[in-house]
């Protein structure tokens, strides 16, 4: 009896101390809901990155690269997640049926980079919309996403429209080099940097006097009230394709 007791609780402390693994969302994809107007909570798409398959390109990858510096014991990694949405029905360039599905012509892609000192299996990343807040850098991140078509066809003259935030947070888990494959959550605020002529076809666009935000050109908001926001909610990559470019 005694033995039995002790195996139990052997067993049981096995199974405690063994590594969790993050087992969340689709296998090999990445997925998020796109809130295009969060104060009001009924504009949203979901977004799941096209499949792999036969001459699909791969629409979901994570890349890790090493920002040199001339020095040696100073290193810095930009972390990138990169995804695209452009088929919905069977989600792959080859499988698709336009008009079983709603929102089923929606073409979005985003992307969230990260700047990291070190490499870690296990790691949490989050930016600010501040420069600077208690005296330490926050903007450690960069959130884009932009929709090329909604679902009702509209392309903003080809333009489409393209959003952009510092506030973003990224928790990856199970970043492994050796199987080249990495899983995680992430989540962002972003700011529209595109002038629409047609704010009436779009969710989430208020007004073509809204304030945009794009900071590759230095264009930072000036009126937050004058803004139209978007979030990235629940997304989650599930074992996607990790390229290593590091020395690490």
């Amino acid at each position: 009896m005694f033995k039995r007791i002790l195996l139990f609780f052997v067993l049981l402390c096995f199974f405690s101390c063994k590594e969790t693994v993050f087992n969340s969302g689709l296998e090999n994809r990445i997925t998020a809901v796109i809130d295009f107007s969060p104060e009001l909570y009924d504009q949203k798409i979901d977004f799941t990155s096209d499949d792999q398959v036969e001459n699909c390109g791969n629409s979901d990858v994570f890349y890790v690269d090493e920002i040199a510096d001339g020095s040696i014991d100073n290193k810095i990694f930009k972390l990138t997640l990169d995804a695209r949405d452009f088929f919905k029905s069977e989600n792959n360039c080859n499988q698709y049926d336009w008009y079983t599905t709603t929102n089923e012509e929606v073409d979005h892609e985003l992307q969230i980079i990260a700047f990291v000192e070190e490499i870690q299996e296990n790691m949490y990343v989050a930016g600010s919309q501040y420069l600077y807040l208690d005296n330490y850098p926050t903007n450690a991140m960069l959130a884009t996403y932009k929709l090329k078509k909604n679902a009702d066809e509209y392309d903003n003259n080809g333009l489409g429209i393209d959003y952009y935030g510092f506030n973003a947070e990224m928790d990856i888990q199970d970043l492994d080099f050796a199987t080249g494959t990495v899983s995680g959550t992430f989540s962002a605020t972003l700011y529209r940097a595109t002038a629409v002529s047609d704010p009436s076809n779009y969710m989430g666009v208020d007004g073509v006097d809204a304030d945009l935000f794009n900071p590759g050109i230095a264009d930072f908001i000036e009126d937050i009230e004058l803004v139209d926001s978007i979030r990235i909610e629940n997304g989650v990559f599930q074992r996607i394709t990790l390229i290593n470019n590091s020395s690490y």
